[in-house]
């Protein structure tokens, strides 16, 4: 069972390692020295670990730009060791403090930087990474971007670079039930709520324009994102790969999703994750959103069907588009240099970029 999950992690993730700038060439060496899924996490560790000592012995060195880069591999390292990882929660919560202490040493060498904000909400706090565009000048247009149940927001690095190169500014962040804030507030359905937490953080921000915010969001995520962009601050959004309803579709999920969801949930079985997942729907939602919005999904989503983003579009009115890539798999991982540009010109011509 522990081989046919490792096979099953690798068909269904490798190309979003690959789109999130994992090295090729570790890929293969990892594929080569591993044989069962208890061996991932280390061997994901070493990697981050080799990485980390290459971002010290640059930066003794002065060399900030090859230490930032090193630091940046470490963390995504650290977080794709733990992303499939849900059987000891105090050891995935270790590897994700690794990942975020590895992402804060990058964080003033990156081009451009990145700055750890925190977002205070009902009692706890959970944080995030900004980015401003280089030679930004006045308030900048800024993008949200939501992690999915297994994501992190360390794992968007070369997708805030996307938006950043068009001029708008990147907020990355784990909410309830993500990263490390999952062990102060598991995931609920309500996200609206700490979406609007962030809102108001940023628009008390002067680097950010309050009149030009948009939000993003990747499978969870973008039922987060929709659920999000009710809120009338927002100018634009972005879906692709979400759902409508999970309970409809829960029973044809791959199991190492529902495993993550669950833990994400807080739950230790599929039948209370199950039961959960009735509460996650749009139902009664989509006709609040106000902002223009775009639904992006894959023909070949084993995940997510192109009928939930059917649903979607059919609520959202005019004002709403959907496009569909029939070759693309779950978020469309498989083709980013057919859909991120697509994302990434959009959200920037929705925000009147520079």
């Amino acid at each position: 069972m522990a081989d046919d999950l490792l096979a099953e992690t690798l068909r269904d993730r490798l190309p979003r390692l690959y789109a999130a700038g994992v090295d090729y060439n570790d890929i293969q060496s990892l594929m080569r020295d591993i044989s069962r899924i208890e061996d991932w996490p280390a061997a994901w560790q070493s990697l981050a670990l080799m990485r980390e000592e290459l971002g010290e012995a640059a930066l003794a060195e002065g060399r900030t730009v090859s230490a930032g880069a090193a630091f940046q591999k470490a963390a995504l390292y650290h977080h794709f060791g733990q992303f499939v990882y849900v059987d000891d929660p105090a050891e995935k919560q270790r590897m994700q403090r690794q990942q975020v202490a590895a992402y804060l040493r990058a964080a003033p060498f990156l081009q451009p930087p990145a700055a750890q904000l925190s977002v205070p909400f009902e009692g706890i706090e959970f944080v995030g990474n900004l980015r401003l565009p280089l030679n930004s000048s006045g308030p900048a247009p800024c993008v949200l971007l939501n992690p999915g149940a297994d994501s992190t927001k360390e794992e968007f690095h070369s997708l805030e670079n996307e938006f950043l190169a068009r001029g708008v500014a990147t907020f990355s962040y784990d909410g309830p039930g993500q990263g490390l804030t999952w062990a102060n507030m598991k995931l609920r359905p309500d996200y609206e709520a700490p979406i609007g937490a962030v809102i108001n953080m940023l628009c008390a921000r002067a680097e950010i324009d309050p009149a030009r915010i948009g939000l993003w969001g990747r499978s969870f995520g973008a039922y987060c994102a929709l659920r999000g962009a009710t809120d009338p601050r927002l100018r634009a959004c972005i879906s692709i790969g979400g759902f409508y309803d999970m309970g409809a579709i829960w029973s044809r999920m791959p199991k190492g999703t529902t495993d993550s969801i669950c833990y994400a949930f807080g739950v230790r079985t599929l039948a209370e994750g199950a039961e959960l997942a009735r509460e996650y729907t749009l139902a009664g939602v989509l006709a609040n959103v106000r902002c223009p919005v775009l639904i992006v999904h894959s023909g070949q989503d084993n995940v997510c069907p192109v009928a939930e983003s059917q649903r979607m579009i059919d609520e959202l009115g005019s004002d709403a588009e959907l496009t569909v890539f029939a070759d693309g798999n779950h978020v469309c991982d498989n083709i980013p240099y057919k859909v991120r540009p697509l994302m990434a010109d959009w959200m920037a011509e929705r925000l009147r970029a520079p």
